[in-house]
């Protein structure tokens, strides 16, 4: 048994699973993963981030047709999202390969930027990094509707309680309020991320750093830098996602270096994971600074807007509504510091289309409604400009083109046998409700 966290970083299996994948207590930590141990120093079953491939590898795959079937399907409720183009923000060789076979039978809908995921091992060697993504991207490159050019890193894991993998500069607390000696994991440092990002700087790719964690993310800053330092100006974007905490020390510098902040603002809302599994651990001052979009757009950066899908459930109207008034239609306690880190209505709706494009390299082709560019468009039910902003979240898409083709009606047959879009479903109240109240021995982690 294998219970794969929502969250893509936790996996929680049972003894017979670790029996076939031979992880017993002398099994060391593979890079970039921890093998949560006992205090008999037997392992749990808890894996965390890397540690869950030793599991998952043996987990038989569907076949070609299922798996091509299912992931028309998404395409198609993306679609009706009004999503006309995205990144994939870790692709391996077997996902390239699915897309490559939606594309053979006419089923891939949207423009798609893989970012390619490189592991922390792969991070070490940035020669043999450059040669696996070229490989990657001369492989597949001819694939209609794939654009090449994007390289996926995981710095660090997620912050909320239990997992606590988020790399912090000041330790995590207790719950009580007494800070400990878990400052998190940084799975790349400074100096590698700087020299990976330097080659690829030079090369032309551009990074998409995963950061949780405010030590995270000043090292995808100082890589960032470093390439500068290194390159000069190329123009390549590089970009960190999530930034849930950032050092004020830190805002500035998005502007200056050309960082593109990419940010999930569905999350931006009172919670259980905001509160619950959050606040007691880092403490009233560092919650203050949750996902600082309002202060980022003040130092000059510029917003793109990502969905975290599949991670979170796909309702990137919902979320553009909690960018403005940090509350979401499933908030359970209320808005999260709207008067500090809210952003207008203007801004939320620029950084989930323009920002994205502009993210994505593809602002040239998509992103605005001018002359010359691809007509990707949505027709609503609604005018998104007018309407009150807890009405945005109810949006529906009546018409989506990608280049002009209409890849969603409302009233087709299609549409009618797909979900009905929803934003973010209701969660528990608090950990307490969760696994009939026995949610602090269960050692899973919250969905970030």
């Amino acid at each position: 048994i294998a219970l794969l966290g929502s969250d893509a970083h936790n996996t929680w299996v049972n003894q017979r699973a670790l029996d076939l994948a031979a992880i017993t207590a002398a099994t060391p930590d593979p890079a970039g993963g921890e093998i949560v141990h006992g205090a008999d120093g037997s392992p749990t079953g808890l894996l965390k981030d890397t540690a869950s491939d030793l599991v998952t590898r043996l987990i038989p795959e569907p076949d070609e047709a299922a798996l091509l079937d299912v992931c028309a399907k998404a395409l198609a409720r993306a679609a009706a999202m009004g999503v006309t183009t995205f990144m994939d923000a870790a692709v391996s060789g077997d996902r390239l390969e699915t897309y490559a076979g939606l594309a053979r039978t006419g089923r891939l809908l949207q423009r798609i930027v893989p970012a390619l995921r490189l592991s922390a091992e792969q991070t070490k060697d940035p020669a043999a990094a450059l040669a696996y993504v070229r490989g990657l991207r001369k492989q597949y490159g001819e694939v209609a509707g794939l654009h090449f050019g994007t390289v996926k890193v995981f710095l660090d894991g997620v912050i909320e309680y239990p997992a606590q993998t988020a790399a912090l500069l000041t330790p995590y607390l207790d719950g009580d309020g007494k800070p400990t000696d878990n400052r998190g994991d940084l799975y790349v440092t400074a100096a590698e991320y700087g020299r990976l990002a330097t080659v690829l700087d030079r090369a032309g790719w551009q990074l998409h750093g995963h950061a949780i964690g405010d030590r995270a993310v000043r090292t995808a800053l100082d890589g960032y830098e470093a390439a500068l330092r290194a390159n000069g100006r190329r123009g390549n974007r590089h970009t960190i996602a999530h930034l849930q905490l950032i050092h004020p020390d830190d805002f500035r510098r998005f502007g200056r270096l050309g960082v593109v902040a990419c940010m999930q603002l569905q999350w931006a809302m009172r919670d259980v994971w905001t509160m619950d599994a959050l606040l007691p651990y880092i403490g009233a001052d560092r919650h203050r600074l949750l996902y600082p979009a309002r202060s980022l757009q003040r130092y000059g950066a510029v917003l793109s807007g990502g969905s975290d899908w599949p991670v979170d459930p796909l309702g990137p109207w919902n979320q553009i509504r909690t960018a403005i008034d940090r509350e979401s239609e499933v908030a359970e306690q209320g808005a999260l510091y709207p008067e500090l880190e809210g952003i207008d209505r203007s801004a939320a709706l620029r950084m989930h289309t323009a920002g994205s494009a502009y993210q994505l390299r593809l602002e040239g082709r998509t992103g605005t409604l001018t002359p010359g560019k691809a007509a990707d468009l949505v027709v609503l039910d609604r005018d998104v400009t007018r309407v009150p902003v807890k009405e945005l979240s109810d949006t529906r898409v009546r018409l989506t083109l990608v280049g002009g083709e209409v890849v969603h009606e409302l009233d087709s047959a299609v549409a009618k046998t797909l979900p009905t879009p929803t934003a973010t479903p209701t969660r528990p109240a608090s950990l307490a409700q969760m696994h009939g109240g026995r949610h602090d021995a269960c050692g899973c982690t919250p969905v970030t």
